[in-house]
């Protein structure tokens, strides 16, 4: 899940920074090198935060809860952690956002349409060819899972 709107352009950022009357090619450049430092921090932050979203999908119960449903209803069993997407989580003035929090004129920003929360926080994925009592299997998972959490299975 990479965080395409968390992305900076520099060379945009720095010539709308700018008044006209200093937007000399000159100055461009020395703006430019003078933020080189800045791009390659904000570049290697891009890289960590999307390892570790990545990261943020497994779990010590998510595999311990996988061996024991292959153990008890067959293999192929997996459990995928779900997360909300961050994608589109903007904040911005005008048009950029449809949905505000305050009243008006002491708060400028917003998220965007399109940020999505999952319904579930685990999904189990059952291979179709287990034959299985789905009832059987939700108390199993209901009776290891952490309280508070939900789950969903699908069958491929």
């Amino acid at each position: 899940m990479p965080l395409v709107n968390h992305d900076i352009d520099f060379a945009k950022m720095i010539t709308r920074l700018l008044g006209d009357l200093h937007r000399k090619p000159k100055r461009i450049a020395w703006l430019k090198a003078a933020l080189k430092g800045l791009e390659n921090i904000h570049a290697k932050f891009l890289s960590f935060t999307n390892e570790k979203l990545e990261e943020l999908k497994y779990n010590g119960q998510t595999f311990a809860m996988e061996q024991m449903l292959q153990h008890y209803f067959g293999a192929g069993i997996y459990i995928t952690n779900n997360l909300g997407s961050f994608d589109s989580a903007t904040i911005g003035d005008g048009d950029d956002w449809t949905h505000t929090i305050g009243d008006g004129d002491d708060f400028d920003g917003g998220i965007g349409e399109d940020f999505a929360v999952t319904d579930y926080d685990f999904t189990v994925h059952v291979p179709s060819g287990i034959t299985f009592v789905e009832s059987e299997m939700e108390a199993f998972i209901r009776k290891y899972k952490l309280f508070g959490t939900t789950f969903n299975i699908v069958i491929f």
